[in-house]
């Protein structure tokens, strides 16, 4: 399809992508250039790879396996462009953009799933205490009394705080969230873990993650 390309005239009072950033990503039925041009004439800035200042992602054919597992990361870090495809783009260059528009801030959006918890599993083995002079959150709901659940803890060296900062190197959970983790499910204390994150200024989920069941299984056998 042929687009055509927009004067400065028609768009001095409307740029309505001023201050947004578009990735190509993939081939197009019109040249990347031909786009590119298009949306810069709409107020667009264009990114040449994904990464987390990126507003829109446009997805056309044979997208790479590394584009596909950026796009993954992101996500998984709490950055989720709006994925664009061909189609919508076409429809965006004819003028039909008013249901396109996003926030020009980027905010992070973690959801914590499963697969955060997996990935981010502490790891017993291969020291005697793994968690020494480390720090903690403990998520008020445990099924252990919180202060023998911190006696524990002290005892071997382990800093425990109901609160998260930067300086938290490992986030406790309780065998509730676990289970609610399991089923796709959320708590009140899963969106506290994730309203610390959205809220600082990592760039990255770093946690640390354990159970609570799994750390008394450990404690137990010190």
């Amino acid at each position: 399809m042929q687009y055509e390309l927009f004067s400065d005239a028609d768009f001095q009072q409307e740029k309505p992508f001023a201050g947004r950033s578009f990735c190509l990503v993939g081939s197009f039925h019109t040249s990347s250039k031909t786009l590119q041009q298009c949306l810069v004439a709409l107020g667009a800035e264009i990114k040449q790879g994904l990464s987390r200042n990126v507003h829109y992602a446009v997805l056309g054919r044979d997208v790479s396996t590394d584009d596909k597992q950026r796009l993954l990361l992101l996500e998984y870090n709490g950055y989720k462009p709006r994925v664009l495809t061909e189609n919508e783009l076409e429809s965006i260059l004819q003028g039909h953009y008013s249901s396109y528009i996003v926030p020009e801030k980027i905010s992070k959006d973690l959801h914590l799933t499963l697969q955060h918890y997996l990935n981010a599993r502490m790891s017993y083995e291969g020291s005697m205490n793994p968690l020494y002079m480390k720090e903690l959150y403990i998520a008020p709901e445990t099924e252990t009394p919180q202060a023998e659940l911190y006696q524990m803890l002290g005892n071997r060296g382990i800093y425990a705080n109901a609160y998260i900062d930067d300086t938290t190197d490992v986030i406790v959970i309780g065998n509730n969230s676990l289970r609610h983790l399991e089923e796709g499910a959320s708590d009140k204390n899963l969106r506290y873990i994730e309203e610390q994150y959205n809220r600082s200024r990592a760039q990255t989920f770093r946690y640390v993650m354990t159970s609570e069941a799994e750390l008394l299984t450990w404690l137990n056998k010190q």
